[in-house]
């Protein structure tokens, strides 16, 4: 009767504590706070994914955890702690308060889990999932900001003016006594004629030296049959 007295007295001596309800169903990449504190640097590293838990308000201590988890492929695995003939490092320790740390392959989302106290008046309704230490591979990459270059300003292109050009005189002439000299006047818009050059006024320089020199030679002509028929009358 004694020895199931003693037997008894441990167990009423313990509680079971639920998981935290926020911090069900999370991977160790997407959950808000991520340290490796608490977690041997043997157990880190690509491929892995560490979570530390904690026991809230001082006067109990962690003696097991059980933890649901599931894998990438779909499948739940059981994890139970501590244990150190699975394939998953743990470990309990107690520092200022009790913490317990688990290392899973990377990836894996952990769903539930139940932890058993050595309290049974300890204050905490739950335990919490402190932190995570995100192995490599698991962390979301981050997403690359496209650069966006500026547009090039829009040349604009000035045509040239059109040049206009007077018909030349011709070489030699000069300014006759009573024409008026050659003026350029410029076209109307719109108008036909020459295709945008000027026209020339005044009198031609040209024209009125072969006048005059025609008459000068039909005066020639004239004088010299006068002075003929002077001779023949003489």
């Amino acid at each position: 009767m004694l020895a199931a007295v003693l037997a008894a007295g441990p167990a009423a001596a313990s509680t079971t504590l639920p998981l935290h309800t926020a911090h069900r169903n999370t991977t160790a990449a997407a959950f808000g706070t991520h340290s490796c504190d608490q977690i041997p640097a043997a157990n880190r590293g690509a491929g892995s994914d560490g979570f530390v838990f904690v026991l809230p308000a001082n006067g109990a201590k962690f003696l097991t955890l059980t933890l649901a988890f599931r894998t990438t492929g779909g499948d739940e695995v059981t994890v139970s702690m501590p244990d150190p003939s699975d394939a998953y490092p743990d470990g309990i320790t107690t520092n200022s308060t009790s913490k317990a740390w688990v290392v899973a392959p990377s990836g894996w989302t952990l769903l539930d889990g139940s932890a058993t106290v050595d309290h049974d008046n300890t204050k905490a309704d739950d335990f919490n999932l402190t932190h995570t230490c995100a192995g490599a591979g698991s962390s979301p990459s981050p997403s690359t900001s496209p650069s966006t270059s500026p547009s090039a300003s829009p040349s604009v292109s000035v045509s040239p003016s059109t040049s206009v050009s007077s018909s030349p005189l011709p070489s030699g002439s000069g300014t006759v006594e009573g024409s008026s000299p050659a003026t350029e006047t410029p076209s109307a818009p719109g108008g036909g004629g020459g295709g945008g050059s000027l026209p020339v006024t005044g009198v031609a320089l040209t024209g009125m030296t072969m006048t005059g020199a025609a008459l000068i030679a039909g005066g020639v002509a004239r004088l010299r049959v006068r002075r003929r028929r002077g001779v023949r009358v003489r």
